[in-house]
C-alpha cells in the first residue's frame, strides 16, 4: 500500500495527476478541497473550515489505509505538518509514503487552469480572484501565487517533482515508475 501526498499550489494539476493515479493504480482519494467545500456549506467559518477538513483528511486517510486501500492525498503543502502527519500515517498503517509535487511555473497557465475547472466553493476563481468565503480587498494574485511556490513543504526523502507545463500523458511514466518503485 501507499499513501501518495500531492503537492503544488491551486491550478497545479494535483487533481489530474490524482485522478491519474486512482484509475491506474486502484486508490482512493482524500480531496481537500470536496472536505472544505462541504464544510463550508455545513456552515462552518473560513478559519474552523480549513482546520477540520485537513483532520477530516487525515482521518480518512487513515480509515482508508486501514481498510487496504491506496490512498492519495490531494492537497497544497503549505504546512510542514502536512508532510509529517502524511508520513506518521503512513508509518502507522505499514504503508509506503510517497509524496509528488505539480509544479508550474507560468501563472497564465495556472489562470487559465482556474478558470476553467469545475468550481467547487473553496476554489479561487481565478488568479486575482477571492474564493467566495474570503472577505477583504482583492490581492495581487501573481504575488501571492509565487510566494506559495516558495512555501511549499517537501519531504527531505525522494519524491517526485512533475513539470505540469507537459501533457498528463508524457508524465504518466514517471508517475507509474516513480509508485512502483
Amino acid at each position: 500500500m501507499f499513501l501518495l501526498q500531492m503537492s503544488g499550489v491551486p491550478g497545479s494539476g494535483k487533481s489530474t495527476v490524482a485522478a491519474h493515479v486512482v484509475a491506474a493504480h486502484g486508490a482512493v482519494a482524500v480531496d481537500y478541497d470536496v472536505i472544505k467545500s462541504a464544510i463550508l456549506d455545513a456552515g462552518f467559518d473560513l478559519a474552523a473550515s480549513t482546520k477540520a477538513a485537513y483532520e477530516t483528511m487525515y482521518g480518512l486517510a487513515r480509515h482508508l489505509l486501514t481498510q487496504g486501500h491506496h490512498v492519495v492525498m490531494d492537497s497544497p503543502c503549505f504546512w510542514p505538518r502536512i508532510v509529517t502527519e502524511g508520513m506518521s500515517i503512513a508509518a502507522a498503517q505499514g504503508a509506503t509514503y510517497k509524496y509528488i509535487e505539480c509544479q508550474v511555473t507560468d501563472l497564465q497557465v495556472v489562470d487559465e487552469r482556474l478558470r476553467r475547472r469545475p468550481r467547487l466553493r473553496s476554489h479561487r476563481p481565478t488568479l486575482n480572484d477571492l474564493p467566495k468565503d474570503v472577505a477583504g480587498d482583492p490581492v495581487d494574485g501573481e504575488a501571492l501565487f509565487r510566494e506559495w511556490m516558495t512555501r511549499i513543504e517537501r519531504p527531505a526523502t525522494e519524491y517526485l517533482a512533475l513539470d505540469m507545463h507537459r501533457p498528463l500523458a508524457d508524465l504518466v511514466p514517471e508517475i507509474d515508475a516513480y509508485l512502483k518503485a
